[in-house]
């Protein structure tokens, strides 16, 4: 499958698509353990990839959630604004400041 096929998926069709797969691998692999050749020589790679895809936007959805969560929680967190007091009074300055030296 294209990432872009899964991606336009639902969480829900996409975790039902990654059991499934995963499912289908432990079945190839014990296939392939036992002597016996899979059909299709192919099927094994990209049964791999497509899990590897599959993981991978399941790992995308859960820091993109973490990531509003947090988000969420510095905007409740955020300090309010400190009334501002009366503006304060310049000094004036030293005389040995404003002297020019030689």
């Amino acid at each position: 499958m294209k990432f872009k096929d899964l991606s336009r998926m639902a969480a829900e069709e996409r975790e039902k698509k990654l059991k499934e797969l995963q499912l289908e691998l432990i079945k190839l692999n014990a296939q392939v353990a036992t002597g016996t050749p899979p059909r299709n020589a192919g099927q094994l790679k990209r049964l791999k990839k497509d899990l590897a895809k599959l993981m991978l936007l399941k790992g995308l959805d859960e820091k993109k959630a973490l990531h509003q969560k947090t988000q969420q929680v510095k905007t409740q967190l955020k300090p309010q604004p400190k009334p501002t007091s009366a503006p304060k009074k310049d000094k004036k300055p030293s005389e040995k400041t404003t002297k020019k030296t030689k």
